[in-house]
């Protein structure tokens, strides 16, 4: 059952987390999380993986807003290679981005009459989901509510990055930098589309973060999370604001404020902290280009999801309630990048999107 393989505690589930560079080893488990049971109570434990192959090819639909950001490109490749530990199957469904709503949910409903078993669903919106997922119970598939979280209690599982904990953990590194009675510090916060349900976290989490500090938020801009779109916002804000001292927010947005920064001379002055990572935020972080990122084991979480998805499909009608699984985060600096192990985080740079993968295979 779920709860009591993920508490695991034994000698070998304290062991210290290795993967291998091909990433298909089974000892990327156990992997510390927070876990929250049915009855609201959160503790941190390891999580404990399936050790063996699934019992049959069972079909899993993984729905994702875009695959335009390294982000979710290092979900997919954690779901994929996760599907091949167990021998499932997996359909990986773009959504187009998050204005696609109707598109996401169309696509889950498609994918579902193919015959899927499970779906694994990084929702669009929060509270936008609520009618598929009530027919998606009614229909017995197993839901697993992934990285942004969705308010329906329709589902079987979440496991989640937790995007207000990463926002929050962004903000927390700023206070402590910037405590209440030292000088005032201005920041501009880009979180990504407005409305989107992983920008509502962030907004949440990063002004939790930074309360009663001397960090300053002038300005919050709203937009996709296309480096075009980030790059005209941040632009916007540089000239808008002239006594900042922090553009804060997504990595694609990190990304495309480097060159602009530099292109300003406004490089030694304007620092950048990246609530996630990427591979352009990690080269950045390693030439101490940025200021701080924030890290979430990202190619583990969809592990993970995919791991609770086959777990709660073997369990059949003996499943247990619904279990929450956050994985943890650190912020790194350019002092302690060498800390990170990329492979836990980012998709190798050789790998492509896959959109297919067939466990009988």
């Amino acid at each position: 059952m779920i709860t009591r393989r993920i508490v695991a505690r034994s000698a070998a589930a304290m062991a210290v987390l290795a993967i291998t560079a091909s990433a298909q080893a089974a000892d990327w488990f156990p992997q510390p999380v927070n876990l929250t049971t049915a009855d609201g109570k959160t503790t941190q434990v390891e999580y404990q993986a399936q050790t063996k192959k699934a019992s049959r090819n069972w079909k899993i639909c993984v729905s994702y807003p875009h695959m335009k950001d390294p982000f979710f490109l290092a979900s997919d490749y954690g779901a994929v290679e996760e599907a091949k530990r167990l021998g499932v199957s997996v359909q990986v469904l773009d959504a187009g981005g998050y204005t696609q709503l109707s598109n996401q949910i169309s696509q889950i409903e498609d994918c579902v009459a193919g015959g899927a078993n499970a779906v694994v669903m990084v929702a669009i919106a929060a509270d936008g989901m609520d009618n598929l997922l009530r027919s998606l119970k009614e229909k017995n598939i197993v839901v697993v509510d992934a990285i942004n979280g969705v308010t329906s209690k329709d589902v079987s599982a979440r496991v989640l990055t937790n995007p207000h904990d990463e926002a929050m953990r962004a903000g927390q590194y700023l206070a402590k930098k910037h405590p209440k009675g030292t000088p005032t510090v201005h920041v501009g916060w880009l979180p990504g589309p407005a409305g989107a349900g992983f920008v509502e976290a962030f907004n949440a989490g990063f002004h939790e973060g930074i309360k009663d500090s001397a960090v300053v938020v002038d300005e919050t801009k709203y937009g996709d999370v296309g480096k075009e779109v980030q790059g005209r916002l941040v632009e916007d804000m540089l000239q808008t604001h002239k006594d900042l001292d922090y553009v804060v927010g997504t990595a694609v947005m990190v990304e495309a404020a480097i060159p602009l920064l530099r292109a300003q001379k406004l490089d030694k002055k304007v620092k950048l902290v990246s609530v996630y990572l990427t591979p352009g935020v990690y080269q950045a972080l390693k030439s101490n280009r940025i200021e701080a990122a924030g890290v979430a084991p990202v190619v583990l979480t969809s592990r993970m999801q995919i791991d609770t998805a086959v777990r709660i499909l073997e369990e059949g009608k003996n499943r247990e309630p619904v279990t929450t699984v956050n994985t943890l985060g650190k912020v790194y600096t350019p002092a302690t990048v060498k800390e990170i192990d990329p492979l836990e985080v980012l998709a190798p740079p050789s790998f492509k999107p896959i959109f297919s993968f067939n466990g009988a295979k």
